[in-house]
């Protein structure tokens, strides 16, 4: 295994909380189909949403799974659960309080049929909440570029790791809020949005339990290193194969997750590898995805492909490099 290239497995997680599975459940009276995207315990449909969160449902024709139109929508009890409002097949609830109702709907099928079905959704306040960087999993302290948008990924469960779900609740506080600015518009059910204003060392600390993530909001040119890059390689780089690889510039100790800033990549071995910015990346809406300095090595003969990587903005603008190589197989 090449020692300066960790072998990652894209992971399909989306900022904007839209995800590809859904938890879908047949209504009380078998009319309706409820469902709504998920990413943890798919079959389940009712996983308790946070208290002060949303969450969109689609109903449709449990026969034929055709969308309806929705005529009504209410709950049983709005001291736990409240429709903010319903369009065409989507309604939205809101969770206020604690306990477990049903969310009742009346609705028209492509056939002409009214009809009317309802289904129980719990409401909970979350008991664990988890914070954690794109860019160091193993580590709560990174660093981020000061006058950017940045994402921090969230998760809500129960003390017994059961799943809490929603979007628009985000319970933190940074420790000083002229350096970090929550964007309490962005709806992500799996990310928090936030503007880095100014640079400084801060909290980010849950309101809820005592989670904690430590941020260091640095200019470009404070950038000292680069981290070792990451090669999305199935087995090997053969020649002929083209292979994404990502890389992150580093302040210090700390990993720089979603760093916007110039970068430059160049093959010094141009007779084993071609190393280039990549170019037909466009899938930018995951933890590794929406990070930039990706780039894309081929493999043109067998031997030791060597590059070099630089961060043009490091070292107050004069640049840092290193040198990284990776294994062409025949």
């Amino acid at each position: 295994m090449n020692p300066n290239a960790r072998l990652a497995v894209l992971a399909v997680v989306v900022l904007t909380g839209s995800v590809a599975c859904e938890s879908t459940i047949t209504g009380n009276e078998g009319n309706f189909q409820f469902s709504y995207p998920a990413d943890d315990r798919v079959l389940d449909f009712n996983k308790p949403i946070a208290i002060g969160a949303k969450l969109d449902l689609q109903v449709r024709d449990a026969g034929d799974r055709t969308p309806i139109t929705l005529t009504g929508a209410t709950t049983g009890d709005e001291s736990v659960l409240v429709v903010d409002s319903f369009e065409g097949d989507m309604l939205t609830i809101s969770a206020v309080g604690d306990g477990n109702t049903t969310v009742d709907v009346k609705g028209t099928t492509q056939a002409g049929l009214e009809q009317t079905d309802s289904v129980n959704m719990l409401a909970r306040t979350p008991e664990v909440h988890i914070l954690r960087h794109t860019c160091d999993y193993d580590s709560n302290s990174a660093a981020y570029l000061a006058g950017q948008q940045v994402y921090v990924p969230f998760e809500f469960t129960m003390a017994d790791t059961q799943p809490v779900i929603g979007y628009g609740y985000y319970p933190v506080t940074p420790s000083d809020p002229n350096v970090l600015s929550l964007d309490a518009t962005f709806q992500g059910s799996q990310y928090m949005r936030f503007d880095t204003l100014t640079t400084g060392s801060i909290t980010l600390d849950s309101d809820i339990t005592d989670t904690r993530l430590t941020m260091e909001v640095v200019e470009a040119g404070a950038i000292d290193g680069v981290q070792d890059p990451i090669a999305f390689v199935g087995e090997d780089i053969d020649v002929g194969d083209v292979n994404p690889f990502y890389v992150r510039p580093k302040v210090g100790t700390n990993v720089v997750c979603q760093a916007i800033t110039g970068l430059q990549v160049a093959s010094d071995t141009p007779d084993i590898c071609d190393v280039r910015p990549a170019t037909n990346l466009s899938g930018a809406q995951t933890d590794t995805g929406n990070e930039p300095g990706w780039f894309e090595v081929e493999g043109v003969a067998e031997g030791t492909c060597t590059y070099t990587v630089t961060f043009t903005a490091g070292a107050a603008g004069a640049g840092v490099s290193a040198q990284f190589s990776y294994p062409i197989q025949p």
